[in-house]
């Protein structure tokens, strides 16, 4: 079946690309966002003084932690997240899944990560350390007194991270190995909610579930050493004995992370009322321009259709090429990029940029369960970057127009690829190709096709009224559905349960024109399981058009005409509003001889370069 959907695929995202893409050109719609942003719930937060030693590849910690317990009920114990555990062993739940190999790059068995604890403590000295149990990456640690309900504790801990080789998001690289991702890095509080502590084990599809807090965090490291970190520098870097410290203040967050390199170079933006910071390597240079032309106009962009992005400041951290597992990442306040040696016209970057940007808002103040409903955060964030790449006239490929397409059309020709799969499921049950469309390609084309069908200016306001309702929460895909049913007034059943949720894909076809003399009939068809309503263009002999709407509940209706002006032509979703529609052979009818739509080269070219891409992962 896959095999027949892909060469399908290549067939009909260059049949259909030539009229779709010239349909994608409506105008921007910007929302006024009136209410004030307020401050995220403090749950877990950080104070944290660490030191990056690069011959080493550890970064050595103390850290505070301060707990909130947000819920109604007393805690008897805590639980940590010990990330870096999952690159221990290759006997690990994520090696043994991933196979070693993230995203298209492998692991290196002679440099794994890991990390040890050797405190924890409460802060009048009572060891919990002793008392503490890990299993997998996690870490249970009972209390001595029950936490009660919006009780707060302080953790004192202090700990070491082995760094692996770069090859799943952290680690080191680049040239001589002095390039330094630190992502998933330390100790970190696991989240309590629904009455249970989200114990499930890191797996290798999933990414990540935290509370909001605030990070203090001081940053030591050889003098040469550039750091980007996460949140804004606070107070100027102190040196001393060749190394240098400087701290950064990062508020209402879910997480931190930092890079660092002697090569960093930099080159800074303004977005509206933030700032943006390329942190970058010389070696691409050439790419600095589209690197930041597309974080401001999509930083600007987002913050128009959806809601202000809520910080000061937004890192961009350039990756080298040999170390590019670390690229297409994202973290608060800060995402990674990469070339992977593409040519600077080739709408890489800006493919990457654009996405990771995204997650700014999905789920960086949305904080949903990345594990659990990878959709909720993948496909909203492709979406975006897809939309966003379409409304700046980006498109990826060779910078002839001929060869390329726009991010759309590489969605569908990925969707395309496998589309009886739903989206709904945790991470942990797809394998990685199926994750890539399950996750990504199909929900963004499902929201396109959603925004095309209520109309943009709806669209982009039932959005912001999730984001108004949902920040800084851990909204789920059913809060989703109630926030957009409720912005819109309307049932979304045929998005949510037959698209999202279902294996079903959206197809329509039209039968054959039967014009007598008592009148006309033409007969449509919902090939799809997929309940879309969908508009059809009548057109008879004397040039009149009639436009009508099918809600599609049923799986036929025959639309009839009354004698003296025959119909001559019949055209489903005339508007191309059904984005996520890769069959329209079967559209159209005309009782003329009409020529199709021209299949490009672009469009052949490009579907295997997405092909390739989409089961590598551009981006997280």
């Amino acid at each position: 079946m896959r095999y027949r959907s892909l060469l399908a695929g290549v067939l009909l995202v260059t049949v259909w690309q030539s009229n779709f893409l010239a349909a994608l050109f409506v105008p921007a719609v910007t929302l006024a966002q009136p209410t004030p942003l307020t401050d995220a719930p403090e749950v877990a937060s950080y104070q944290m003084e660490v030191e990056l030693d690069p011959a080493a590849k550890t970064v050595t910690g103390s850290e505070r932690i301060t707990y909130r317990n947000p819920a109604d009920d007393t805690l008897e114990e805590l639980w940590l997240r010990l990330y870096l555990k999952a690159f221990s062993s290759p006997d690990t739940v994520w090696m043994q899944e991933s196979g070693g190999s993230h995203r298209g790059f492998t692991t290196d068995e002679e440099s794994l990560g890991d990390i040890t604890v050797s405190a924890l403590a409460l802060p009048d000295g009572t060891d919990l350390l002793a008392g503490s149990t890990i299993s997998g990456t996690l870490m249970r640690v009972p209390l001595p007194a029950p936490l009660e309900p919006d009780a707060t504790i302080d953790l004192e801990v202090e700990w070491t991270s082995k760094l692996p080789r770069v090859f799943a998001r952290t680690g080191y690289g680049g040239r001589d190995d002095t390039f330094f991702m630190v992502g998933q890095w330390y100790p970190k509080m696991v989240v309590y909610a629904d009455g249970a502590w989200d114990t499930i084990p890191w797996h290798a599809n999933a990414e990540f579930f935290h509370d909001f807090g605030n990070y203090d965090v001081q940053i030591t490291a050889p003098s040469e050493y550039v750091v980007a970190g996460a949140g804004v520098p606070s107070g100027e870097p102190v040196e001393q004995d060749g190394r240098k410290t400087v701290r950064f203040i990062a508020e209402d967050v879910t997480d931190f992370a930092f890079a660092a390199s002697p090569d960093f170079e930099t080159r800074t933006a303004q977005a509206g009322d933030s700032e943006v910071v390329l942190y970058y390597l010389p070696e691409h240079a050439a790419a600095v321009d589209t690197y930041m032309d597309v974080a401001v106009g999509s930083l600007q962009a987002y913050s128009d259709w959806y809601g202000d992005y809520p910080h000061p400041r937004l890192s961009v951290v350039d990756v080298p090429d040999s170390a590019a597992g670390a690229g297409g990442m994202e973290y608060p306040t800060l995402i990674t990029g990469g070339t992977l040696g593409a040519p600077v016209d080739s709408g890489f970057v800006a493919l990457v940029v654009a996405h990771e940007i995204g997650h700014q808002w999905w789920p960086m103040q949305t904080a949903t369960h990345e594990g659990r409903e990878p959709w909720l955060d993948e496909g909203v964030t492709q979406y975006s970057g897809s939309r966003y790449m379409h409304a700046a006239d980006l498109r990826v490929g060779s910078g002839v127009d001929a060869l390329s397409l726009g991010a759309f059309a590489m969605d569908r020709a990925a969707y395309a690829a496998n589309p009886d799969v739903p989206s709904d499921l945790p991470a942990w049950e797809y394998d990685g190709f199926d994750y890539g469309v399950a996750a990504y390609s199909k929900p963004s084309l499902g929201l396109f096709t959603l925004e095309q069908v209520v109309g943009t200016e709806r669209f982009r306001q039932a959005m912001a009224d999730y984001l108004e309702t949902y920040r800084y929460r851990h909204p789920t895909s059913a809060d989703f559905r109630q926030s957009l049913e409720s912005s819109l007034d309307t049932d979304l059943d045929w998005f949510f349960d037959d698209f999202i949720g279902g294996a079903g894909v959206i197809d329509y076809a039209v039968g054959e024109i039967e014009n007598t003399p008592t009148g006309s009939t033409v007969t449509v068809t919902r090939t799809g399981e997929v309940r879309v309503p969908v508009e059809i263009r009548v057109t008879l002999a004397s040039g009149a058009q009639q436009m009508r709407t099918w809600e599609a509940q049923e799986q036929q209706t025959s639309l009839t005409f009354p004698p003296g002006d025959p119909v001559k032509q019949v055209k489903i979703d005339p508007e191309y509003k059904l984005a996520a529609e890769f069959d329209r052979m079967d559209n159209g009818i005309s009782t003329t001889v009409e020529v199709g739509p021209t299949t490009t080269l672009g469009g052949r070219l490009l579907f295997l370069f997405q092909a390739v891409v989409q089961t590598v992962g551009l981006f997280g």
